[in-house]
């Protein structure tokens, strides 16, 4: 054989053996105790599901294939954590972990790392999971386990929309879906019906009403073609409910949450749906201003509830009944029960679900007339508005990271696969010398190779992360929204070493944007906040820092700015916002704002008696006030006309008491009459 020809049959040896490597089954399994374990599944007690995990371990033996023992020991650890026992159950885990790294197996490492991490969740250490998430999702490229794929996306989706990750949940769930499809057992339908269901909610919280819909309908045709209308139509008929709650069809929406009642209100198992759907109800009701219908069908919620309130807590059904009593005139009772709620709450509940509460408070203290404590509570609310800003720029930066070591292990994975695969072929030619000797030349060339695409594509990846360092130091100073700049670059500014000469801050709120949130939609408010923002830029100049501090807030930094100045640079603002509607979509949207401004060092003051925090919380209380006062105007702090020694406790605590007093002199600034219709 001529010795090219010879070179190119080694070649193609080499190419088919490789691509016959690459070639992976599906991990066999043990049909008859696999089917014992998807009836475990099945069980809701957790004690006779021990019971029955340990009767099945007990009949494992050494010929039983790897991924029925692996998942029949992860079942064994999760039930050990389900009954509270969590220490057992991280001894289990660390065994079976043993046991996948020793097979080198991706689908038992997929497999035993979600476990770990479904435990992780199960103690609400959702944080850690999703720092932790990597060590499943690796692995799990390259398994081929429908079983495994389905469990390891099914949990990556539920941790992403923990997190409010709504884009990345939606594409794991999908990869779940595929994963599905491919499987035929028992689990097969109830996963599927399942897996739609959960991607209709994802849909709905991403406003694709439509898509949400389609997802439900085949649900539900699923269930019906199957004989699982008992099991799963009240979840369908509990989401449908809720979307179409969103879509504000409130009649609809009522007459599913009935349906839901009349099926669930005799079943003692279904208690949480029930309470759930009662609660709904009587939201929708508040939503169309029937207070009394609320209230009756809220009380019966809050009855319940108080008798199970190991199942389902009450608390937020007693916050409702309160609001709803405020509305009715009964102040004092309504009150009371929401000081009941609200005060443990400052303490054990999270700060995004404390801050929506605290504004439902203040809403009710403002349609009582009283403005103070409602001023008191907003500012509490926007404290915490600030820390979640601040949170949520952290875990931006922190999934970032991630997704990168995601990437580099996979690389590292990749390599190790390739480097093994050579090795073997290796092994298996052995007792050809003189064709092994040839395989090497090969194998060295296409190392060579290799290698020089490696050093390429490892100067591509440095050249891309360079790039997205370099996104994301932008990004870090940006609001993704508006294009403005964030809280964090005016803070890197003030915080270095600066000198500071007649400057100023100018600190303006949105008016009801909340209103225009619940009113329109988020869609609009967003363009309303765009809009916001082009017309202050319009209005300052080059060297002023226009900045998005939270929400619908909004800080202009002045730079060499006069005091006397200020009022004229409020008016222009006042001005550009409302004087003409705002379009969103086909809308007109009139909008208009409330301001403070303050000169900034304030009264000639040093960084040691007021620094620019202290000063912009000046800003902030005058802002407050201006609320308090109808909104549309600007109240800026001119002058302090007492010793400052004399009158700054007063300033922190009683700013009404000081401007009545003439400690400082305040100026406001009306913004433009606005030409709508009332």
């Amino acid at each position: 054989m001529p010795k090219n020809n010879l070179i190119i049959v080694l070649l193609l040896s080499v190419v088919l053996t490789t691509a016959y490597a690459q070639e992976v089954s599906i991990p066999p399994v043990d049909a008859a105790i696999e089917s014992q374990l998807d009836e475990v599944l099945n069980q809701a007690n957790s004690e006779n599901s021990m019971q029955n995990l340990l009767a099945i371990e007990a009949s494992l033996t050494p010929e039983t294939p790897l991924m029925t023992r692996v998942r029949t020991l992860n079942y064994i650890a999760l039930s050990h954590g389900y009954l509270g026992d969590i220490e057992t159950a991280v001894k289990q885990i660390e065994e079976v972990k043993e046991i996948a790294r020793v097979s080198r197996l991706p689908d038992a490492i997929a497999d035993v790392a979600a476990t770990e991490i479904l435990l992780l969740v199960m103690q609400g250490k959702v944080s850690e999971a999703l720092a932790n998430l990597n060590d499943a999702l690796v692995p799990l490229e390259q398994a081929t386990s429908p079983r495994v794929l389905y469990f390891v996306n099914n949990l990556a989706s539920y941790i992403y929309q923990q997190r409010s990750q709504f884009d990345r949940a939606l594409e794991h769930l999908i990869y779940a879906a595929d994963a599905v499809a491919k499987s035929n057992d028992s689990r097969t339908l109830t996963r599927l019906i399942t897996t739609k269901t959960r991607i209709a909610t994802l849909y709905n919280q991403q406003k694709s009403y439509d898509l949400a819909l389609q997802q439900l309908d085949e649900a539900l045709q699923l269930a019906d073609s199957n004989n699982l209308l008992d099991e799963y139509e009240v979840d369908i008929l509990f989401e449908r409910a809720s979307l179409e709650t969103s879509r504000k069809n409130y009649d609809t929406a009522l007459s599913l949450y009935q349906q839901v009642i009349a099926r669930v209100q005799d079943d003692p198992e279904q208690l949480n749906t029930y309470i759930s759907a009662l609660n709904n109800i009587g939201d929708i009701d508040i939503r169309m201003g029937d207070y009394t219908g609320a209230r009756q069908v809220l009380e019966r919620a809050y009855n319940l509830a108080q008798l199970n309130a190991d199942a389902y807590d009450p608390e937020v059904i007693l916050f409702n009944l309160g609001y709803v009593d405020v509305f009715l005139g009964d102040i004092e009772k309504g009150l009371r029960e929401m000081r009941e709620v609200v005060e443990p709450a400052r303490e054990t509940w999270s700060p995004a679900e404390l801050e929506g509460l605290l504004g439902e408070y203040a809403e009710a203290l403002v349609h009582i007339g009283q403005q103070y404590e409602a001023v008191n509570v907003l500012i509490e609310q926007r404290e915490l508005r600030e820390k979640a800003y601040q949170n949520e720029q952290q875990k931006s930066i922190a999934e970032l990271q991630n997704l990168y070591d995601s990437k580099d292990k996979a690389m590292q994975i990749e390599l190790l696969s390739q480097k093994n695969e050579l090795n073997q072929q290796l092994i298996e030619n052995e007792s050809q010398k003189r064709t092994i000797l040839l395989l090497l030349v090969i194998v060295a060339i296409f190392a060579m190779i290799f290698v020089a695409f490696a050093y390429r594509a490892a100067r591509r990846s440095n050249r891309e992360l360079k790039v997205a360092n370099s996104k994301l130091a932008e990004q870090s100073v940006r609001d993704p929204l508006t294009g403005l700049l964030n809280r964090r670059a005016l803070q890197n500014k003030l915080r270095a070493p600066h000198e500071v000469s007649h400057d100023a801050m100018l600190l303006m709120d949105v008016d009801h944007f909340k209103r225009i949130n619940d009113n329109l939609g988020h869609a609009a408010g967003d363009d309303v906040l765009i809009e916001v923002s082009k017309r202050l830029l319009q209005v300052s100049r080059e060297s002023d820092m226009v900045v998005r501090w939270g929400g619908e807030e909004f800080l202009i930094y002045l730079s060499n700015t006069e005091a006397s100045k200020m009022p004229i640079m409020a008016k222009r603002m006042l001005d550009v916002i409302a004087s003409t509607p705002i379009k969103a979509g086909d809308q007109d949207i009139w909008v208009s704002a409330t301001a403070g401004f303050i000169s900034y060092p304030f009264a000639d003051l040093n960084e040691n008696q007021m620094d620019w925090e202290e000063t912009l919380q000046l800003a902030d209380m005058v802002l407050y006030a201006g609320k308090m006062h109808g909104r549309n105007q600007a109240w800026g702090v001119m002058a302090l006309n007492k010793p400052f020694n004399e009158v700054q406790k007063q300033l922190e605590t009683d700013l009404p008491g000081a401007i009545e007093q003439g400690a400082i002199t305040v100026e406001i600034i009306h913004g433009p009459e606005q030409n709508q219709e009332s």
